[in-house]
């Protein structure tokens, strides 16, 4: 590891931790001031951005039918979370004219082509099931197309056309997140095959884990983005055409949120507000939650709601 490199890490290191702790004390528009957002796309501009200069817009063409994009796989002895669960089947109830396709580790190969060494990665602990999912979601895109979204993605109508008649398109961080720095959200993506955006941003992000060992920051998959289209010109271009949509309307269930009393009314205005509803399994403490733990609550009452056609 170069020292720029070590130095980088670190760096980010201590300046995540102060944003947090700084984003307890000091009100929202605070946090937007956040030093990994300068100071990350600065290195991977010198370090990967060099990877796609050649690259060049191909021709956009479209699967028929396109495919939702899905990963899923559970580690050894644990069940499917309820509300993964009750989020893929919204995929599957929602899905339109899309097929709905749900990955795990033994299918995985029969769709993508990721380099032998992100696995090896992966294997090794070096990289995190997060972070791999970053790379799977931009190479099936990149040669199949289609619509990736996250197993806690709770869909809630269809996708619009706005959306799908893109040939790339991600949501911007808004408001509700507590990190703004990471630019977008990416647990949903919409790319046609040919799409500049999601081949050259998969391009650099493949680069840094074969020259890579470890992560940045868990946003670097974002910050990675956010260099691409403020630094390439070829993307920058696309990134402006590309509908500029708030995630917020997709994130009303984030947070404790979730796990707020269910409130008929409410819930109405949140799925009238998007087609779909960002939710998570883990609640506290990095756990998986249980249903029994949160009577009553958003939570709960999404991890059926479906299951009993409510």
């Amino acid at each position: 590891m170069s020292f720029s490199r070590y130095f980088t890490g670190f760096y980010v290191s201590i300046a995540v931790l102060f944003q947090r702790a700084i984003g307890r004390i000091l009100n929202r528009s605070a946090k937007n001031i956040n030093i990994t957002a300068k100071l990350l796309p600065d290195y991977f501009e010198r370090k990967y951005l060099l990877s796609v200069k050649d690259l060049t817009q191909k021709p956009i063409t479209v699967e028929k039918p396109e495919t939702i994009w899905q990963f899923w796989d559970n580690p050894a002895g644990r069940a499917t979370p309820k509300i993964v669960n009750a989020s893929l089947r919204t995929v599957e109830k929602f899905k339109g004219n899309f097929e709905h396709k749900i990955l795990d580790n033994s299918t995985v190969g029969s769709y993508s082509d990721l380099p032998g060494y992100v696995f090896d990665r992966l294997k090794s602990g070096q990289m995190r099931y997060a972070h791999f999912a970053d790379l799977l979601r931009l190479n099936l895109l990149k040669n199949h197309g289609g619509v990736w979204m996250d197993a806690t993605v709770y869909m809630t109508d269809f996708i619009p056309e706005r959306i799908t008649n893109q040939d790339f398109f991600v949501f911007l961080t808004g408001k509700l997140t507590s990190f703004p720095y990471s630019f977008i959200q990416n647990c949903f993506i919409r790319a046609k095959i040919g799409a500049f955006l999601c081949e050259a941003w998969y391009m650099m992000c493949v680069e840094y884990w074969k020259n890579e060992a470890r992560r940045c920051t868990y946003f670097q998959h974002q910050l990675m983005f956010k260099t691409l289209v403020l630094k390439n010109p070829t993307a920058r271009e696309l990134f402006a055409k590309m509908p500029h949509l708030s995630e917020d309307e997709t994130h009303q269930l984030t947070g404790n949120r979730l796990i707020k009393r269910f409130d008929a009314e409410k819930w109405e205005n949140i799925r009238n507000a998007s087609f779909f509803q960002k939710t998570r399994y883990m609640i506290k403490k990095r756990k998986v939650a249980d249903v029994a733990d949160y009577p009553g609550t958003f939570f709960s009452k999404l991890c059926y709601m479906d299951e009993n056609n409510d």
